[in-house]
């Protein structure tokens, strides 16, 4: 292995290892000493590689903001608003389930959300984009218009980022599956039946 590959490859593991501990601790509590003996390197060689804590989580955050809004674009002109709540929604908790560094992500954008007293953008965007979807699906009748476009999305979103808040104490569970029971019991056709 060349000196360019042993980089990339320790470069890989300092992100592995930092996106677990950001998961778990936050931006706050995270340890940069605690990263770098879990990749079983000192300090010195994690600021080789990045230069501070705040240029790590930046590495983290713009992915999420960056994978956040490829999520959005999933939106299929022409397919049915149902079909594209289905899509967008369950694509972030799908990701959420198998992508620790977008995990990471998530935790420190909300940490810095909490901080600046703000709801981070690609959250903001998600929840208007939903709002707008579900809408569409009342007007189509595709979902239940006992409530409104804004509180079923609030509900909706609420449940994906609670889903990842609980997970330590309930476990990541197949919260694809979860949402999927929820655009169910929302669907008008199961509301029309008593479901």
């Amino acid at each position: 292995m060349t000196k360019q590959e042993r980089a990339s490859r320790t470069h890989e593991r300092f992100l592995d290892a930092s996106a677990d501990e950001f998961t778990r601790h936050g931006y706050a509590g995270a340890n940069l000493q605690r990263i770098a003996t879990h990749v079983g390197m000192t300090k010195g060689a994690l600021y080789a590689h990045f230069p501070s804590k705040d240029a790590l989580a930046a590495v983290f955050t713009s992915a999420f903001d960056r994978v956040g809004r490829e999520l959005l674009q999933e939106i299929g002109e022409g397919d049915p608003p149902l079909v594209n709540l289905r899509r967008v929604t369950l694509g972030f908790v799908r990701r959420m389930q198998s992508d620790l560094r977008f995990r990471a992500g998530i935790r420190l954008a909300f940490d810095e959300g909490c901080t600046q007293g703000r709801v981070p953008t690609v959250i903001s965007d998600l929840s208007a984009t939903v709002t707008r979807l579900v809408g569409d699906a009342q007007e189509r009748r595709e979902l239940t218009t006992r409530q409104g476009p804004e509180l079923i999305s609030s509900l909706v979103v609420a449940l994906m980022f609670g889903m990842f808040y609980t997970a330590p104490a309930t476990g990541l569970g197949d919260g694809a599956e979860q949402l999927s029971h929820i655009w169910q019991l929302l669907s008008h056709n199961a509301t029309e039946h008593g479901a």
